[in-house]
């Protein structure tokens, strides 16, 4: 509470009390000015009360003002027939200028224009005195708040805020205080002046990333600020995470593992989502964890064998959501089935090798068919593809004669292969060269031979198309004898 002096000794008590509207956004300060003065009207002393009230009615802009007359209501007052009247400029406002009251009235209700600076005069008159005035004073009437305030989000910690002027009444510029309402947010609220040029809007800088502010708009009338303001809540966008990579898959699983953005911000949850929306949970929340946070991950089950997946990531703080991290993931393609060599197909130095498709569902494009030699040393062939649609066989040629070699097929879905179906096969030796014999002095038959060159074999079989048939088995290109 605080007093003001006028020119004519008149005492003006200020205070000020907060009411509710029924706009959530809107909160309405009422200023209520009193005024007291005395005057001389014969030997009796005349005291007058004025207050002030800014306000919005319903049917428009408009400023309140009750003049109360203490002392009034009887008494010498009303024996003398005396009255007021009350005159102000600008003539804007109800009752009209120059209106007059029985001096035994309580109370004058005047109805003006917000955000002007109007001048009062109020007269005394009776039988012994003609407009006496009693009381004079300038108020400037609060202006309206600001309307259509609104926020749009921008990129690097900023936001824009735009608004119209009030509809009613006069302004110098706008106040806009920001008010931190995050937990453990650095620094208070903001308070920011802009000059009423005509250009109706400001960028916020240095915003922190998802935190949430709320904005106070307030008119300004030179030193007087409107008694309403304006008010919106605002969330910023979160920091978008960081980059994250699958950590298992199969079949039908994908396990993504993320870290958090940096620098962190404010945020709640992770928003994580899988499309084609295939899996039992497509769309996943993970709650933030630890301060500062750390890695965080999230499953997507049920999906499709080889299927390409889209995955995004994205930080929560509400309602606000950041920019996703995304990247694409494929799950396992399901393996080949009955992967053989036919005998018919096996040769000295080719084979040929078939295969089934999987027999349940799975997203693929060509089968990856390799063939190597056992052995640490052994020769590996480069791999051969075949398209999905092309007959599930394939054949190879210029091996080794006698090598045993095991062929592995795969499904491929992009790059992603699946588990190996395999068979293991020996080629057919090459038949010996350079066979020999001679009789042996004690009436044997000496046998010898070359092996074929490059051909491997592990053992010869020897035998005798005669009566009886005696087969030998050597190692190590060892002669053999028939008896």
């Amino acid at each position: 509470m605080h007093y003001i002096h006028t020119e004519n000794s008149v005492v003006v008590k200020r205070k000020c009390r907060e009411i509710g509207q029924s706009s959530p956004s809107m909160m309405w300060k009422r200023s209520i000015v009193q005024a007291t003065t005395r005057c001389t009207r014969a030997t009796a002393a005349l005291a007058l009360l004025l207050a002030v009230c800014a306000s919005t009615w319903r049917g428009g802009g408009c400023a309140d003002l009750v003049i109360e007359i203490p002392g009034s209501g009887g008494g010498d007052a009303e024996a003398d027939g005396g009255s007021y009247r009350l005159d102000y400029r600008p003539p804007h406002g109800s009752p009209a200028p120059n209106f007059t009251v029985a001096a035994r009235a309580n109370t004058i209700n005047f109805v003006g224009l917000p955000g002007t600076k109007y001048h009062f005069m109020l007269y005394y008159s009776n039988a012994t005195f003609a407009d006496l005035l009693t009381w004079n004073q300038t108020i400037i009437t609060a202006p309206e708040p600001p309307t259509e305030l609104t926020v749009t989000l921008g990129r690097n910690k900023q936001a824009t805020i735009t608004w119209s002027p009030p509809e009613h009444g006069e302004y110098t510029g706008f106040r806009f205080k920001v008010i931190p309402l995050t937990e453990r947010l650095e620094g208070g609220a903001r308070n920011i002046s802009v000059e009423g040029a005509g250009n109706w809007s400001h960028v916020l800088r240095e915003l922190s990333p998802g935190a949430t502010y709320q904005l106070h708009a307030f008119t300004l009338l030179h030193d007087k600020e409107s008694a309403a303001y304006a008010s919106r809540n605002f969330t910023t966008k979160p920091n978008t995470p960081g980059k994250f990579i699958v950590w298992f898959r199969n079949e039908t699983t994908l396990l993504v593992l993320w870290q958090p953005p940096y620098p962190p911000g404010a945020y709640t949850h992770y928003k994580v989502s899988i499309v084609p929306p295939d899996a039992r949970d497509s769309e996943l929340y993970v709650e933030k964890e630890g301060e500062p946070p750390g890695p965080a991950q999230a499953a997507f089950k049920g999906l499709v064998p080889g299927r390409a997946y889209n995955i995004s990531v994205q930080t929560v703080s509400e309602p606000e959501i950041s920019a996703p991290t995304t990247a694409q993931y494929r799950t396992v393609p399901l393996r080949p089935r009955n992967v053989t060599a036919p005998l018919a197909d096996l040769h000295e130095t080719s084979f040929r090798v078939t295969w089934l498709p999987p027999l349940e569902e799975s997203e693929f494009e060509k089968y990856q068919v390799s063939v190597s030699g056992s052995g640490g040393g052994a020769r590996r062939l480069a791999p051969v593809l075949r398209a999905r649609d092309e007959e599930p066989a394939c054949a190879f040629d210029g091996l080794e004669p006698g090598a045993p070699y095991t062929v592995t097929v795969k499904t491929m879905s992009g790059k992603v292969t699946s588990w190996p179906a395999t068979t293991d096969l020996t080629l057919k030796p090459l038949a010996v060269r350079e066979l020999h014999w001679e009789h042996a002095p004690d009436g044997a038959v000496e046998l010898w031979w070359s092996p074929a060159q490059g051909s491997t074999q592990d053992e010869y079989k020897v035998f005798s198309p005669v009566d009886t048939l005696l087969a030998f088995l050597f190692r190590n290109n060892l002669k053999s004898l028939l008896t």
